[in-house]
């Protein structure tokens, strides 16, 4: 995006008019993409006291997770945005919009009540799956956080350790005491568990793993050049079925750790 187009869209969401409601959320995005639990709850809870309700407030770090989720994607692996931010300008787009309008409309409706299925209970963030209970995403986020876990490209204790270097690093107390317990399970113990996160090394460790807890501490706040020369530098070590499972890992547990720290700290 050209540097004009970027600032036109900080100046739209920074305008003193917007509806209240709008630019707390907005705030709140803002702090849980840039500054990690520490600012998101403080916005969280400004959100509440403005009448935001338990469920509302649940969709909408949801939604903030699922965009810093896909921004990590895209910008670990290099993907070209252009195409897709200028589409809506092109010609054509212009020509169809009022069909496409009327298409989206026909395929639009609210979600119904649904009972999620929670994760097993010795992998983290099955109480996470548990606080959207009745919400459509219960069943995605269920299905999305069990489909990490039994993929075979890596194995699930160096998923374990990259979800705990992201929640170390945030930090995020509640997701560490989840993942410990269930590296604990994989034959690592407590005090291992914490030196591993705090040192990204030790005898334990397989060369893979030494790699992806130094990768994923790269994506909690990173710097979109580095993060990429850090992903081709994996490219020797791992196939790309598994290079693109590490980045997938990476970018799940910052979307994921960042909205528990705040839905699974909201009081019952």
């Amino acid at each position: 995006m050209d540097r004009a187009r970027v600032q036109r869209i900080e100046q739209e969401a920074a305008r003193p008019d917007l509806p209240p409601l709008v630019r707390l959320t907005l705030d709140y995005a803002r702090s849980q993409s840039r500054s990690g639990p520490a600012g998101a709850r403080q916005a969280w809870t400004a959100l509440r006291a403005a009448g935001v309700s338990a469920a509302e407030a649940r969709e909408i770090a949801f939604t903030v997770a699922t965009a810093d989720l896909a921004n990590r994607l895209h910008t670990a692996l290099a993907i070209p945005p252009r195409m897709m931010e200028r589409a809506p300008e092109s010609l054509a787009m212009r020509l169809l919009r009022p069909l496409l309008d009327r298409m989206t409309r026909s395929h639009r409706w609210r979600g119904s009540p649904t009972t999620a299925v929670a994760p097993a209970p010795d992998l983290p963030y099955a109480r996470l799956v548990s606080a959207y209970a009745g919400s459509p995403i219960g069943p995605a986020l269920a299905r999305t956080i069990d489909e990490m876990w039994a993929s075979p490209h890596l194995s699930r204790r160096a998923k374990l350790l990259m979800f705990g270097v992201v929640s170390r690093g945030l930090p995020c107390d509640v997701c560490e005491l989840e993942i410990t317990r269930a590296l604990q399970l994989e034959g690592l113990d407590a005090p291992g568990v914490a030196r591993l996160l705090t040192h990204l090394d030790g005898p334990e460790l397989e060369p893979t793993e030494r790699l992806l807890m130094a990768y994923a501490r790269e994506t909690l706040w990173y710097q979109p050049a580095a993060l990429q020369r850090h992903t081709r530098a994996l490219q020797p070590h791992l196939s790309t079925e598994q290079l693109v499972e590490a980045v997938g890992v990476a970018a799940l547990a910052n979307g994921v750790c960042r909205m528990a720290a705040v839905v699974m700290t909201e009081p019952a």
